[in-house]
């Protein structure tokens, strides 16, 4: 890490959880890190809305919970020293299907509205998951072990996840019902994403122990660990040219409308595809590198938050997710964890071209419409409420990335290469983009490659 008797010096740029966690690791090696950052906060999207609601409620508009499973995340929670809440388990599960709201349960089966097949009729909702999900879920392998991707998991990639559910047997009504939520939230639904990312994402989704969150807003976790690095941190800080050569890298950016320039001896580029196509580098990155971060595709998501007078539907019992056919698409509960008002909040999680179509100006109130559709009682009880549309963010352009078959296999070790004295980290950089989990992968990825290089 020395050059004579200095240590390095590092340019991380992007403060979202892979900048933090880059800058963070790289500066207990002794490193000298300078961490820019457009926004004027950290987190990326970590996002935890507070200014628009009353009573101090607050509604995570990016990053919302964190699995029993995502080690790395629990880990740098408990480092950053937040506390976490389990997510309540609910007993039965509620979706809005053809203008009717079905509550499907162990005890109690749904009468789905959808034409199934007899079989698939005995099996019920979690049978038809268990059948048409679990030979995919066991085929896409373990990323982490030597040999991968095996075949199983190219042929997945192949595909999209509706020929895979086809190939497994599911009627169209099944596959109706089955895309409906959570299945439906990456990319432009399962018509047009890779089998294997919507299969690895619904093992990183999925845990047989509590999912949780983190007390307070999601936002503590960046929070905190930014206030670790301190003054390492320049907020406000948009780049915009990175030169590089074999000697160093001069990065450029603007903060409040003034140019200015930085030198050092490697960059760590931890921001979006979308973002990193308007940075414009000297000499260019290498044709193929740019070619993917040029087509690396990004899920559209938009949320509408709508404030209520009282939280009525406790009288639902149990209701924190209700999954609709509707283009607000996913419905929750964003004060589930909040105890200090009577009011609450409900959040319309969008995406795809739903989510597009509802960020269009003038839209909000055709999704408010929708929500009231599907809780009747919001009528007497809305307040107001507000629209977030990650497409149009700056400094994200979209939220998490997303591939079309044949895609994911081979864009992503190009994604994730050095190139000179230039490094990528990002959760597009790895295979689970839109998790925290993700992102801290790719910044522990992206520390070790410039330790080895400089060991090399």
């Amino acid at each position: 890490m020395l050059i004579g008797r200095f240590p390095e010096r590092i340019v991380v740029i992007g403060a979202g959880m892979a900048g933090l966690v880059c800058t963070l690791e790289l500066m207990k090696q002794g490193y000298n890190v300078r961490l820019l950052e457009a926004n004027s906060q950290p987190g990326g999207r970590i996002y935890t809305m507070r200014d628009q609601f009353a009573d101090g409620l607050f509604c995570e508009m990016g990053a919302a919970f964190i699995g029993a499973h995502h080690f790395l995340t629990l880990h740098y929670a408990q480092q950053a020293g937040v506390q976490l809440i389990n997510v309540p388990a609910p007993n039965r599960s509620l979706s809005y299907i053809d203008g009717r709201l079905i509550i499907d349960s162990p005890v109690e089966p749904a009468w789905w509205p959808v034409s199934l097949t007899s079989e698939e009729r005995t099996l019920g909702y979690a049978g038809m998951l268990e059948k048409y999900l679990k030979p995919g879920l066991n085929a896409t392998g373990d990323p982490s072990l030597p040999g991968w991707p095996t075949k199983q998991a190219v042929l997945l990639d192949s595909m999209t996840m509706e020929e895979y559910l086809i190939s497994q047997g599911a009627s169209s009504g099944a596959i109706k019902l089955l895309e409906i939520g959570y299945m439906q939230m990456l990319g432009d639904g399962i018509r047009k994403v890779s089998a294997l990312q919507r299969l690895l994402d619904l093992k990183m989704a999925s845990s047989g122990r509590n999912t949780q969150t983190i007390a307070g807003g999601m936002d503590q976790l960046p929070k905190k660990l930014a206030l670790t690095i301190g003054s390492n941190i320049s907020y406000g800080c948009a780049v915009t040219h990175i030169e590089h050569s074999n000697k160093g890298v001069t990065i450029q950016y603007t903060n409040s409308g003034e140019v200015f320039t930085i030198c050092s001896d490697r960059v760590i580029v931890a921001i979006p595809s979308t973002v990193l196509r308007t940075i414009h580098f000297s000499p260019p990155l290498s044709k193929e590198k740019n070619d993917v971060i040029q087509n690396q595709l990004s899920t559209s998501v938009t949320r509408t938050v709508i404030q209520s007078r009282t939280r009525f539907w406790n009288n639902l019992s149990s209701f924190t997710t209700v999954n609709t056919d509707l283009k607000i698409g996913w419905l929750l509960d964003a004060t589930f964890t909040q105890t200090t008002s009577r009011r609450g909040l409900i959040c319309s999680y969008a995406s795809g071209e739903s989510a597009r179509e509802l960020s269009k100006a003038g839209n909000f109130h055709s999704a408010v419409s929708e929500i009231k559709q599907v809780l009747p009682e919001l009528s007497y009880q809305y307040e107001g409420g507000t629209v977030f549309s990650w497409d149009h963010n700056p400094y994200s352009r979209g939220a998490y990335a997303w591939y079309k078959p044949k895609q994911m296999i081979r864009m992503l070790p190009t994604l994730s290469a050095e190139q000179g004295r230039i490094y990528f980290a990002g959760d597009n950089t790895s295979l689970f983009p839109g998790w925290i989990e993700g992102a801290i992968s790719s910044a522990l990825r992206a520390v070790n490659q410039i330790i080895s290089s400089r060991l090399s």
